[in-house]
Formats: structure tokens, sequence, C-alpha cells
């Protein structure tokens, strides 16, 4: 298991019992992008008993300033991430902005939301995921060598993309913005 699968079970298991934060949680786990990008920024806390927490209403602050803080990611991604803050009930996001997910992203969020709304084992029986995606664990999405974290190739990332530990380490920045 490596580092990001360990992560997203611990907050798993810290979010059971609420549906809405299971499939907030799972959202950004199978999404790929924020689970390393959040724990870059600090905004993931471990505490000293082994578990993880997200803090949300410090990701719902920077999803107000997108783009504008030390977050980084695409358009689509950050739709994934308000989502997932909505679905938490810490941050207000209008439904029309929901268009601007890519088709990846789109199936994830109806997902997620689904599973908010009903529960994981009503989400499953819905089908709203090809039957190779196991909804337990996060997506074979793709590393990238501009960008923190995993997502899928898009015409928004045009950069070199590998899967699996033996591609290079992705660097901490976006290839657009000046970064140390």
């Amino acid at each position: 298991m490596n580092h990001i699968t360990a992560l997203a079970a611990r907050l798993g298991e810290r979010a059971a019992g609420s549906w809405q934060e299971e499939a907030a949680v799972w959202l950004l786990a199978s999404q790929g992008h924020w689970l390393p990008e959040l724990e870059r920024t600090r905004l993931i806390h471990n505490d000293g008993d082994g578990q993880s927490r997200i803090a949300w209403r410090l990701v719902a602050s920077a999803c107000l300033s997108a783009g504008d803080g030390q977050l980084i990611g695409t358009l689509s991604e950050w739709q994934v991430l308000r989502l997932a803050c909505v679905l938490t009930g810490r941050h207000a996001l209008s439904l029309a902005n929901l268009d601007s997910l890519d088709e990846a992203n789109r199936r994830l969020a109806l997902h997620a939301v689904a599973w908010a709304s009903g529960g994981r084992a009503w989400v499953a029986s819905l089908g709203l995921l090809p039957p190779e995606h196991d909804a337990d664990a996060p997506s074979a999405r793709v590393c990238c060598e501009a960008h923190t974290g995993a997502h899928v190739t898009t015409a928004e990332c045009r950069h070199p993309h590998y899967a699996g530990v033996g591609g290079p380490e992705p660097q901490v920045g976006h290839p657009y913005r000046v970064t140390d």
C-alpha cells in the first residue's frame, strides 16, 4: 500500500458513518490530484494516534481564492475540490459551475453526490461508474511531470504522464507559475 492509498484509508476511517464526508473523501481519493496537494500544503492534519483529517474549513477558504494561493489544479480539479467541500457542508458552490468538469471528473462527481445522498451501497447499485472502476480505491489516474498528484490526461494538461512509481517524481508547482 503506497503512502497516498494509506492516507485515503485513514481519512475514510475517520469519515465513516457520515455519508457526506465519506463521499467527499472518496471523491478526492478517486480523483487523484487533491490528496497529495492538500498534504503538500498541510491542509491534511495527522494526529499522534495515526489518524488523519482534512481541514475542510481551510480547504473551503482556499477554494474561494482558487489559483491565488498555494494550491494548484486545473479548472476541472478545482471544481472537484469545491464539490467535496459542498458535500461536507463547508462551502457554497453554484451547480452552474459543474459544467467545467471534464468527463472523468463528471462521473466521479455524480457518483459522490449519489453516495452523499443515499450511502455507499445505494450508489453501488446505480452503476454510475464503469465496471472496471473500483469505487473503493483511487482510480487508475496517471502521474504528471508538471503537477503534483495524479489526474487523467486532458486537453488542459499536455505534459508528459506516466503510471506507477517507475516514472519521475512530479514537480511541486505548475509549469505556468513561478515556483522555487
